[in-house]
């Protein structure tokens, strides 16, 4: 029997009796609609249709869920929830209650950034400085320039080989400094940005300002950090250290401290 170029489908040959034609256009007919059921397997709506693996056979692929994006997995096409982009993602909560000091460990390598940011903090008493470490480390690889004001006089300084980040030399850091008593306007409030934290191979740039504004001349601090972690190793803590005195550190009703991720 003849068959078509395409599918082959079995049709008559040219010499074919006549009493055979029925015969052949069932057999036609039944080969037609088996192909075309293989070409169309959607069943409901919003469904589609791929090539599959063997020859002039579609594979169906269901409707997705509201909001899913088409991607391909796998070498084939597929939905899938979009990805995040630009979005903040809270990590972790923290209110710091007469700690002497807060790790956020385990930082998952899924962000482009890092923000932490914190607000009413305060020591429990003099004579101490608290500032931040990456990854634990007090190897001296922290490198910023300086600039803020100190009690209405501006300050400006180069700071190489530091052992943590934001700790001025003058027992001043991000989070408090002898700052005692329940008041807001006391209360330390500063955030740290840092970019590529999850690379292996490249240094970690960071961005840091912290403040405190009181009503008394002698209470007001403001300092920008920026600068560099030379380190080629991924972050995953950041850790607040008390470098001197014996203070520990808490947050005023309402307040916390709050480490982000950045997509």
């Amino acid at each position: 029997m003849a068959t078509t170029t395409n599918y082959g489908w079995t049709t008559p040959d040219d010499t074919a009796l006549v009493k055979d034609g029925a015969s052949a256009i069932r057999t036609l007919g039944s080969s037609v609609d088996t192909t075309t059921k293989n070409l169309n397997p959607e069943t409901t709506l919003g469904d589609i249709a791929y090539r599959s693996s063997s020859a002039n056979v579609k594979t169906r692929l269901g409707i997705g869920s509201t909001g899913n994006v088409l991607t391909v997995t796998g070498g084939v096409p597929t939905w899938a929830a979009p990805a995040a982009s630009g979005g903040m993602t809270l990590i972790t909560e923290t209110v710091a209650s007469a700690n002497s000091s807060i790790s956020f460990s385990g930082i998952a390598g899924t962000y482009k950034q890092l923000l932490l940011i914190w607000q009413g903090v305060q020591h429990s008493t003099s004579g101490s400085n608290f500032t931040i470490r990456l990854n634990n480390d007090s190897s001296g690889l922290y490198s910023y320039t300086q600039s803020g004001i100190t009690d209405q006089t501006p300050t400006s300084q180069e700071l190489n080989n530091q052992t943590s980040l934001g700790d001025d030399g003058n027992n001043r850091g991000p989070f408090g400094e002898n700052a005692t008593g329940a008041t807001y306007s006391l209360a330390v409030k500063g955030q740290l940005l840092i970019d590529n934290y999850a690379s292996t191979s490249k240094f970690k740039y960071f961005d840091l300002t912290w403040g405190v504004a009181a009503s008394s001349t002698s209470n007001n601090k403001a300092y920008h950090h920026y600068g560099t972690y030379r380190s080629a190793s991924a972050i995953t803590s950041i850790d607040i250290v008390r470098l001197t005195g014996s203070a520990t550190i808490s947050n005023l009703s309402d307040t916390s401290i709050r480490l982000y991720g950045i997509s």
